[in-house]
């Protein structure tokens, strides 16, 4: 007998969708095992050869040898020194005055949104995001049933009248809103940072109507310009906004350390949620984590050899737009790892994607999943701080010849 494995899923399991991210890479890893070249515009991970590596390498050796803590769980809430370390890099960084208690070392910052969605959200809340907004994050919140809106956005962020917009129509039809979810500083995927102005604008509309903010700092140390912006948990005056943040961008994303800033009755119910998923995060990565910052290396490899590397691959990225590609419209991203470029009206962009990946070798990432309202079909994110610098004025160059082929 068969067994129809359909009848044993749960309904929530309906809500499940597949990622497109997750489908590209996999047809680039097959494409590569195949023997193809592949110029990766892509992912949103950081350059492996700007990761000291080698200095990690003694850390792990060195805790491996002499913290027996370093294999075993450790506390539900992260082990009290990264916490302790945490807190003083928040407020140097971020700008954000948080006790230790009031962190929670989470699996990367998915893990972190995860878990604050599993507490926060009931099926049919309302929720806003940026349009387009984080792929990742929307699926999750999808899971828990949630009605996501997104809010648009321009080179200044997210527009707060727009916001307001959505809350007052969902007021007429009998809905409340629950919570803005928000990249604010070199978001995923457009690349743009929000001003300070609308930060404040914001969080005024969430005092006023009694909402929360998620705000997601994945990208608050990959700033290229001297831009002066403040997080919005540093200008939050009444616990209005929950954090969220890793250092997957600085220390690599596979070592899995991210944050949750939290208080109260939130704090303890994302505590109550987490022990049964998982625990802890991986105390060997939470160890490394803390000498990392302990030692000084974001200063010394992130802040002085990192940063200006991303920029000079920012920058080229951004001029080979401006030779190859002249008459289309891309973000210019004072902070984070992307860029997103519109291609002619009548061009889709996961065909575009796709065939670009296939018959030229180039990966990118199409922009239309990250909309919520069906809409930038002829988008694709482009990554720039994996690939070299040749990559990149090769990848746009191939992108450029292969689109005009297209148009002819």
């Amino acid at each position: 007998m068969t067994v129809d494995y359909m009848r044993f899923l749960s309904s929530r399991s309906n809500w499940i969708e597949k990622s497109l991210l997750a489908d590209i890479m996999k047809k680039a890893s097959d494409l590569r095992k195949s023997g193809k070249k592949l110029i990766f515009l892509s992912a949103g991970d950081p350059d492996p050869n700007l990761i000291p590596r080698e200095e990690l390498a003694r850390i792990a050796m060195e805790v491996l040898s002499n913290e027996p803590r370093s294999v075993l769980y450790t506390p539900v809430n992260g082990i009290p020194e990264l916490r302790e370390e945490l807190s003083k890099f928040l407020r140097r960084y971020d700008g954000i005055d948080v006790p230790p208690d009031n962190i929670i070392i989470t699996v990367g910052g998915t893990g972190a949104i995860d878990l604050l969605g599993r507490v926060l959200i009931d099926p049919g809340d309302i929720i806003i995001t940026e349009n387009p907004s984080y792929i990742n994050t929307l699926l999750a919140f999808r899971q828990l049933g949630a009605r996501i809106i997104g809010a648009p956005m321009d080179d200044k962020g997210l527009i707060p009248e727009k916001v307001e917009e959505i809350i007052n129509r969902a007021e007429e039809e009998g809905k409340k809103v629950k919570l803005i979810y928000t990249i604010p500083t070199g978001q995923n995927p457009m690349g743009v940072t929000m001003s300070e102005s609308r930060r404040r604008e914001l969080l005024d509309i969430a005092c006023d109507y009694n909402l929360l903010i998620m705000e997601d700092m994945a990208y608050n140390y990959l700033i290229y310009e001297d831009i002066n912006v403040r997080t919005l948990k540093s200008l939050d005056r009444e616990g209005r906004v929950i954090s969220v943040g890793t250092l997957s961008k600085v220390l690599g994303t596979g070592f899995r350390v991210g944050w949750i800033i939290a208080e109260d009755v939130i704090l303890q119910k994302v505590l109550m949620e987490k022990q049964p998923i998982d625990f802890c995060a991986p105390a060997i990565s939470q160890f490394i984590a803390l000498e990392y910052l302990r030692n000084g290396l974001f200063e010394r490899y992130h802040i002085k050899v990192a940063l200006p590397a991303y920029r000079r691959k920012r920058d080229a990225l951004i001029r080979a737009l401006e030779e190859n590609l002249p008459d289309l419209r891309f973000t210019r991203p004072v902070a984070g790892m992307f860029s997103m470029l519109s291609l002619p009206e009548d061009v889709d962009g996961v065909k575009f994607a796709e065939r670009l990946m296939t018959s030229q070798g180039v990966v990118v990432v199409p922009g239309a999943p990250f909309y919520t309202d069906n809409t930038g079909l002829n988008t694709i994110r482009l990554n720039f701080s994996r690939p070299s610098v040749e990559e990149i004025e090769n990848g746009i160059k191939m992108l450029s010849e292969y689109l005009r082929k297209l148009s002819l």
